[in-house]
Parts: C-alpha cells; sequence; structure tokens
C-alpha cells in the first residue's frame, strides 16, 4: 500500500491533502481522483454558470504524479 494525497483546486480556492490516502495502487489513487471531481461538480456545479475543479495527484514522496480537471461552461443564448 502506497500513501497518495489529492490536492483539490477550484475558481474560489485550493485545499491540499496533509494526511493522504492508502490504494495498492497508482491506478486506484486515479480512480479515487476522478471520484472526487465527479462528487465535486455534483456539489457546485448547479449554482454556476462557470466551474473548473483540478485535483492533482502526489505519491508517498509529495510529487505530483497525475492531475485531473473538469471544466463546465454553460449560459443562455
Amino acid at each position: 500500500m502506497e500513501r497518495y494525497y489529492f490536492d483539490l483546486y477550484n475558481s474560489e480556492h485550493c485545499q491540499v491533502d496533509d494526511q493522504g490516502q492508502l490504494f495498492a495502487s497508482r491506478e486506484g489513487a486515479r480512480l479515487e481522483a476522478l471520484r472526487i471531481l465527479q462528487d465535486i461538480a455534483i456539489d457546485e456545479a448547479p449554482g454556476v454558470e462557470r466551474l473548473k475543479i483540478t485535483v492533482k495527484l502526489r505519491n508517498a514522496e509529495k510529487v505530483q504524479i497525475f492531475e485531473a480537471s473538469l471544466t463546465l461552461d454553460s449560459a443562455w443564448n
């Protein structure tokens, strides 16, 4: 098991993960990063016209190894 850290960024603030989570593989940590993006989008998207969320994944040495972003733009014509 290896510890991975999930730092969150959106248009308003960032949240640095200082505790991390244990995963058996990098793929498991990648899937968790994507799940985090989905959960945040479900919570935040209904009230905004524009949203960008980024999850940066760091390994046990705290080196960034993966990044995933989700961008939502919505507007009336």
